[in-house]
């Protein structure tokens, strides 16, 4: 059979046509126009559906933000009864607010992660305060330790044994009245303790050493409280308080009167700023922890009586990462102590020439300048600061003993009070005064923060982001399920 061709096919249908009497292309072109018709209306009905299935989202999204308790978004793309230009206003007030709000939640992420701090003052009213033990050191170191071989060789006592202890005491301290109470003579061991401070502080008094006064007088209960009722120490103002005389040259011999002590004279040089005068290093400090005159020390001279008005203050400090280094948290630990450390470290390893002046040593010949500031960096020089410290801070006053009054004939070795050193101690005022450093930002208020400048500049808050969950949650289950 001959292969088909379109001329033959074509052919062929007429022949077919005409012997049935039907018009096949005719057929066809129905045909075509029910199929074009079907498949316009399926298209239709697929728009109509898409249609139907996007205002169907758009319902459920207008439905959850028409009750959202954030208004903007609302009003910007939902309140079609408000005008286009108000809309507008709204938008770019919404708008501005959302980038106003970024950019300070990302200042407040910053700031908090500089770990900011601020310092809190308060005073404390009082009904009591307990007494700062209060270091006194002769001006002349070498001469307190001079005074005690003399001791040591003479008296046959070993050295800083109790009896030891006591002759150096009532060599130095004349006469001593603490509340009206006798605190010298045979009282003496019951209020005040030997310190050997070193080469340059020598041999010292404390009062009150590690609280054995405050035990006595104002004991505190299990609980560190103290009572109104029990304590001693109720009474402030200069009428109350420590009042003592003192001989830093420790003339007198309580094991033999008739020879006082008079080895001092050749340490008065009139060429020498630090050796023409002679007095005490008086220094207050909190009884838990040791101390040196380094600091917040006074200089009370013979011949004067010194009035030391002193109030109370407590400081508690932040650590790391607040501040660059670690404080201690050592209740023992003590700065002056440590820096006192330090500067004798320094001058043995830079051999300070004490036969030179200061001058001398810093900006003479002498290298001690040099090695000076490197040894500074050394570790025994990196002093920490403490966090909490109890401070007791000196307000002084000075005057003359008028000479009319100078004279007691019941002092020994001399009866003239020009020849001591008076000092009172007393209370200003019982309130405690409270510095303390305080973090700005704990976690809770850095969350605070944060959610305020979103609730401030959008409106948004905990019930709108649980309102917008419900909302997508709502969503993906009508895209999920297909009911549109």
């Amino acid at each position: 059979m001959p292969a088909l061709t379109k001329r033959s096919l074509a052919t062929r249908l007429a022949r077919l046509e005409k012997k049935l009497g039907v018009d096949i292309s005719q057929s066809d072109d129905d045909d075509i126009e029910e199929e074009d018709a079907l498949k316009k209306e399926v298209e239709e009905k697929e728009e109509q559906t898409e249609v139907k299935n996007i205002r169907s989202l758009k319902d459920v999204l207008e439905t959850h933000v028409s009750g959202l308790s954030a208004d903007g978004l609302e009003y910007v793309w939902f309140d079609t009864s408000m005008p286009l230009w108000t809309r507008f206003i709204i938008g770019t007030v919404l708008f501005a607010s959302f980038g106003t709000m970024l950019w300070l939640i990302n200042e407040t992420v910053l700031e908090y992660r500089s770990f900011p701090f601020a310092t809190n003052i308060q005073f404390r009213e009082r009904a009591n305060a307990r007494w700062p033990a209060i270091m006194f050191c002769p001006n002349h170191a070498e001469l307190s330790k001079d005074k005690m071989e003399k001791i040591v060789s003479e008296g046959g006592m070993e050295r800083y044994s109790n009896g030891a202890n006591v002759t150096f005491m009532k060599s130095m301290v004349r006469r001593c009245e603490f509340f009206g109470l006798e605190c010298g003579e045979d009282e003496i061991d019951k209020y005040w303790t030997v310190e050997n401070l070193g080469e340059r502080y020598g041999i010292c008094l404390e009062f009150n050493y590690k609280d054995k006064v405050n035990d006595k007088f104002c004991a505190e209960d299990e609980n560190g409280d103290t009572h109104e009722t029990d304590c001693l120490f109720g009474l402030y103002g200069n009428q109350y308080g420590l009042n003592v005389f003192l001989d830093p040259l420790l003339r007198f011999n309580s094991i033999n009167e008739s020879d006082p002590y008079t080895d001092a004279t050749a340490l008065y040089d009139a060429s020498d700023i630090n050796k023409r005068y002679h007095g005490l290093y008086i220094e207050l400090h909190g009884t838990k922890h040791d101390a040196m005159p380094t600091f917040n020390s006074v200089l009370s001279a013979v011949g004067q009586v010194s009035f030391i008005s002193m109030s109370e203050r407590e400081t508690k400090r932040l650590g790391k990462p607040y501040h660059e280094k670690e404080c201690s948290k050592d209740p023992l630990y003590s700065k002056a102590v440590c820096i006192t450390a330090c500067e004798e470290d320094i001058h043995e390893k830079c051999q300070y020439d004490t036969t030179k002046t200061l001058e001398e040593n810093l900006h003479g010949d002498s290298k001690y300048h040099e090695c000076y500031n490197t040894e500074m960096a050394s570790p025994i020089c990196q002093c920490d600061e403490q966090c909490e410290s109890d401070d007791f801070i000196p307000i002084v006053s000075t005057t003359e003993v008028h000479p009319n009054a100078s004279i007691d004939a019941t002092m020994k070795p001399s009866p003239d009070l020009n020849e001591y050193a008076n000092v009172h101690v007393y209370y200003n005022a019982l309130s405690l005064e409270v510095i303390e450093e305080l973090p700005v930002f704990n976690f809770f208020v850095f969350v605070g923060v944060i959610f305020g400048h979103i609730g401030f500049f959008t409106g948004f808050n905990l019930i709108s982001v649980s309102q917008i969950a419900v909302c997508i949650l709502h969503l993906l289950k009508r895209i999920v399920a297909k009911k549109y």
